[in-house]
């Protein structure tokens, strides 16, 4: 066999580098040239020169010598001249196995998530949406791969998907096409009486709360109210809704008892389906709301009040908040206070009724909601018959006999490129076939069915695609999650988009007409994992706030209107690090123990001063999407930030490895408990690789709300608490320390920190855009991205650009 040391001598004879022997031998031999080598890398595993099956180690070399995390800060450290030569030879290496490998940028097919799917359906049949009805409620959901909904391995297709997408694509046409003849008009009236509070509990006995004569109140924030006469719609067609509202007593009680900001306008969201509808009232005034919508029948019309407020007495339940309005009477009304109370009558059950109880004050209760006093539903209406979302789909006088007039460019926009010669003959053929059993309409209705389930338009990066029509669905998913429109498919094919700076036009046009809204949401959500904020929530009984205000709903839009800003304003990617500002709210601002007028639900720009937050490192949805209900986590914390921002893979432990548990009855903090367990020479290598990215964040308790101390539960005879001074402070493997969040902050911006992130990002967006991680193997094509990104300092829009004219996003071979 032969030796290491031979196997090193023949790396650096046949390499065309400088570097010699003596440089591994004296700074790697040590810990990477035993038996029994560090971080399961030993030197012979390079190899003479890189190959399919070692470049990563190769990839993994250079990064580590070059960010300096290896040789490690303990051990003797090359000089600058000695780390260029290391990293001459490697990078060497890789550039000749790169030039000798035929590069293939082609991503397999996959299919659409059902986001894509029920977007692009209502963009093939011209509609605003799926409609009303929530035809696609049955669609089985998208598994995701470390928050990416768009992974083709995750991605599955069965018979059963299939059957499903018939049933959601058959409800969304019979509520675009109708066969049957025009329906008349009717007017219905809806009194206060007839307005009804759904039931939140299981006991339906009881009877649902309607309204007085003259007007409904909404009150419980978690009730739906609906029309009794108008409980589904009847027949699909146009109806006109109005409604006569009023916000009231928005001032009446204070925040601090209602949790409802003084700032805030009274709200009322009308619900028809997954359609939604939201409106400001007017305190006190009456407003007069008009819909104009498109319904299918069976949609289930529904009204409630959106607010977190309102859940902090008790449980959470409304019910306990009428005791807010006995404690006004009580300081304000004194009078009508003592005129309820005196007269307060035993009950034989539960004996004398205290003033003090909820249940005596539900009449009294004057605390923000939205009123409304009536409606009036018209319809179904059609402005002609058949009607026109119907006749810009089929035509004026549709007929078996046009059947490929009418389907082609429905074919044409659901397949993303013109129907190939005789393509449509057996979907023709149906329709021909099925006519004389079902009628003319519903023939072609059928054959409608049969376009949005075949696999040219249920599959993405299809094959049957030119490359300009394989760009132009790409770039249309990726931005819209939805089919490319002429517009794009045009500039696409006049070679308006052949170049960096023509995709950056296009992408300003898009950001600023609203076209990349669907990107803007789903990959940040994909990318920051933002799904999972509450997968281990903080505990109900501890962290009240958290829950009774849904801070959980605010820490995700902090995080997605800071990424619009980003976007919008074309900023630095290496500000999502920098940046000491954020977008905050007053439950926000509560939470982070910051100051923040006017006090009210709306976002704006906050600049912290203390240097704790900032960026995406001080936002509560990663401080608590990696904490749990109790406790935090340096490690989870360490992994989010390697993993996500800086792409580093932590390498996980052998499955093999057996690990006796370390002593850690003295150690009482998590960092001790962490020092006892790297004892363990299996886990102390990883544990000093990983550890020191997460110790800085335990000043952030499971909400990510400030702390200065740990509050430990310690048993015993007798129960007690102890407060435990933090250690925030720790050192990363190339030396640099840090005391607390605000220098460790600092130490991430080391430049080769910042292209990490840039690095990490540009890899993010390539596995959203293309549902594949991308291969290592194209590192020259990503170093080339990173290159023309910090030529432009890393402007975030002009980075995508550059992505989207990579041949890896375009899949040019």
């Amino acid at each position: 066999m032969r030796s290491l040391w031979a196997t090193v001598f023949l790396i650096f004879a046949l390499a065309e580098s400088k570097a010699d022997t003596t440089l591994l031998r004296k700074y790697c031999a040590e810990c990477h040239g035993q038996a029994n080598f560090k971080g399961k890398f030993n030197l012979g595993q390079l190899g003479f020169v890189p190959s399919l099956e070692n470049f990563d180690r190769w990839l993994d070399a250079v990064e580590l010598v070059e960010t300096m995390e290896m040789p490690p800060e303990d051990a003797d450290l090359p000089d600058d001249e000695e780390r260029e030569k290391l990293l001459s030879y490697l990078k060497n290496g890789l550039s000749k196995f790169r030039s000798e490998k035929h590069m293939d940028f082609r991503n397999p097919p996959r299919r659409l998530n059902n986001r894509e799917f029920v977007q692009s359906v209502a963009d093939a049949l011209l509609i605003e949406d799926a409609g009303t009805h929530q035809p696609t409620a049955n669609l089985v959901g998208d598994s995701l791969y470390h928050g990416f909904d768009t992974h083709g391995a995750t991605l599955g297709m069965s018979k059963y998907h299939l059957e499903q997408y018939i049933l959601a694509v058959r409800k969304i046409v019979d509520a675009t096409i109708l066969s049957d003849q025009s329906s008349a008009a009717e007017t219905i009236k809806v009194t206060a009486p007839e307005i009804i509070s759904e039931h939140t509990s299981q006991n339906t006995t009881r009877p649902e709360r309607k309204g007085t004569e003259t007007h409904f109140d909404f009150l419980d924030p978690k009730q739906r109210a609906y029309f009794e006469p108008f409980k589904t719609v009847p027949t699909t067609g146009r109806y006109r809704i109005t409604l006569q509202t009023a916000g009231m007593d928005r001032r009446v009680y204070s925040t601090d008892e209602t949790g409802v900001y003084h700032g805030d306008p009274i709200r009322l969201v009308v619900e028809m389906g997954d359609r939604k509808r939201s409106f400001a009232l007017p305190e006190g005034k009456k407003r007069e709301i008009n819909l104009d919508e498109w319904l299918a029948a069976g949609t289930r019309l529904r009204l409630h009040y959106p607010t977190d407020g309102l859940t902090f007495r008790g449980n959470g339940n409304f019910k306990f908040q009428y005791a807010i309005a006995g404690e006004y009477l009580k300081l304000n009304d004194p009078r009508e206070w003592n005129a309820v109370a005196n007269n307060l009558k035993s009950r034989p059950d539960r004996g004398p009724r205290r003033p003090e109880s909820w249940h005596n004050w539900t009449n009294h209760w004057q605390g923000p909601r939205p009123r409304i006093y009536g409606a009036t539903i018209k319809g179904p209406l059609y402005e002609n018959w058949p009607p026109s979302r119907q006749q810009a789909l089929l035509g004026e006088k549709p007929s078996v006999q046009k059947s490929e007039q009418i389907l082609s460019p429905i074919a044409e926009r659901a397949w993303r490129r013109p129907p190939r010669q005789g393509e449509l003959d057996p979907i023709l053929a149906l329709v021909r076939e099925e006519s004389s059993r079902i009628g003319e309409i519903e023939a072609l209705k059928e054959g409608i069915v049969a376009i949005l389930i075949s696999p040219s338009f249920l599959l993405l990066n299809s094959a049957d695609l030119k490359p300009s029509e394989r760009f132009a669905s790409k770039l249309s998913t990726f931005l819209g999650a939805t089919l490319p429109d002429q517009e794009l498919r045009s500039a696409v094919e006049k070679g308006e988009l052949d170049d960096a700076q023509g995709i950056l036009k296009e992408l300003k046009r898009r950001i600023k007409k609203g076209g990349a809204n669907p990107f803007l949401e789903a990959f940040p959500t994909s990318w920051l994992q933002l799904n999972d904020v509450n997968f281990m929530a903080p505990d109900p009984d501890q962290f009240r706030f958290y829950h009774r205000k849904r801070l959980s709903e605010d820490m995700v839009e902090e995080a997605l209107i800071f990424f619009r800003h980003m976007i919008e304003n074309n900023l630095p990617l290496t500000d999502f690090l920098s940046a000491d500002y954020s977008f905050i709210n007053a439950d926000l601002a509560k939470l982070y123990a910051v100051e923040i007028l006017p006090l009210n639900s709306s976002f704006r720009k906050h600049v912290f001063v203390d240097g704790r937050r900032g960026g995406l490192l001080g936002m509560g949805a990663f401080l608590t999407g990696t904490a749990d209900s109790l406790t935090t986590s340096p490690i989870h914390r360490a992994v989010y930030v390697m993993e996500n921002l800086l792409g580093i893979i932590p390498t996980p432990p052998p499955p093999d490895l057996e690990i006796a548990e370390p002593d850690v009855r003295q150690a009482k903090t998590i960092k001790q408990i962490l020092e006892a367990h790297q004892k363990d020479p299996s886990c102390a290598s990883c544990h000093r690789n990983i550890d020191p990215f997460g110790h800085a964040f335990e000043n952030f308790d499971p909400t990510g709300a400030w702390r200065e101390e740990y509050e430990i539960e310690q048993k015993g005879e007798k129960s007690r608490k102890i407060r435990l001074p933090i250690d925030p402070s720790s050192s990363f493997r190339n030396g640099i320390g840090y005391s607390d969040i605000v220098e460790y902050r600092k130490a991430l911006l080391t430049k080769a920190n910042q292209e990490r992130f840039v690095q990490c990002f540009v890899e993010k967006i390539l596995t959203y855009a293309n549902g594949v991680e991308p291969d290592r193997i194209h590192f020259k094509e990503i170093e080339r991205i990173l290159k023309q990104s910090e030529k432009n300092q890393y402007r975030i829009v002009d980075t995508i650009a550059f992505i989207i004219n990579s041949p890896l996003f375009r899949e040019i071979k």
